[in-house]
């Protein structure tokens, strides 16, 4: 079983972008499909059963474009499987630690010095969780590397009229770091290699969309390929580790807690 699951939606089913009289279909919409993680016991991305109850015809897992969940997903990994200073992964070890530190140093709406320092504490943090904010709400995971282990963490447990939105709604999924390298990569392959596979089946006839197809469709292909293929190199912050530290400590000490 695969870390990052997905089924792309048959060519056929995929409604058409566009005006009216002006529709087509580019790389991007043609990865629509069903993207989950399995976890253990658990599935990230999958609906809980209360707020299924209400949709018996929704499917189970999130129904969305492939390829923003593997740029999401994918650059979040190439953080979350780089090593932290030292200071950095002690918190990162102890997550009810961090999460009460969060909590309590969270700003002010409208303080902006409270919010620069804020952002500057915890950007590593925010780097190493999939965005998806196309969901709504999107569930709060982070791959963060302790050791020789990258552990998945996910904090989801979202209310919609006082029931839950995903069956994972808290815990940790712990792998080596090589393990969770090759599961990403692994990600990328699949995706690339099923979309050659719709895009051959596309010009030879056996596949027909519901529209034309934009005429640059091979040259997304490798587009695309470039850029999931950016995020196994060496993994380079953009904030600079000793910003973070001293933010980190400035909103410990603000809060009583030791770090």
């Amino acid at each position: 079983m695969a870390l990052f699951e997905f089924e792309l939606i048959p060519v056929e089913d995929i409604k058409p972008w566009g005006e009216a009289g002006k529709e087509s279909l580019g790389w991007y919409p043609l990865t629509d499909g069903f993207f989950r993680i399995p976890v253990g016991d658990q599935v990230l991305f999958r609906y809980s059963d209360e707020r299924l109850s209400h949709w018996p015809d929704a499917p189970r897992d999130v129904n969305y474009m492939i390829a923003a969940f593997a740029r999401d997903v994918l650059e979040s990994a190439a953080a979350g499987a780089a090593a932290l200073p030292e200071r950095i992964e002690r918190l990162a070890s102890d997550w009810d630690l961090l999460a009460r530190l969060r909590t309590e140093s969270e700003a002010a709406e409208g303080d902006d010095a409270a919010e620069d320092l804020y952002y500057t504490a915890w950007r590593w943090l925010g780097a190493r969780s999939p965005r998806t904010w196309y969901l709504n709400p999107h569930p709060d995971i982070y791959f963060v590397r302790i050791g020789d282990d990258v552990r998945i963490h996910w904090d989801s447990e979202f209310l919609v009229d006082g029931e839950p939105v995903w069956a994972a709604r808290h815990g940790v999924h712990v792998l080596p770091v090589g393990t969770f390298v090759e599961e990403s990569r692994d990600f990328a392959n699949r995706l690339l290699a099923a979309m050659d596979e719709r895009i051959t089946g596309i010009e030879a006839g056996t596949m027909r969309p519901r529209s034309e197809v934009n005429a640059s469709l091979r040259q997304q292909h490798e587009t695309w390929r470039a850029e999931l293929e950016s995020y196994f190199r060496e993994y380079e912050p953009d904030m600079p580790w000793d910003e973070t530290e001293t933010a980190l400590l400035t909103l410990a000490e603000k809060s009583g807690i030791r770090l």
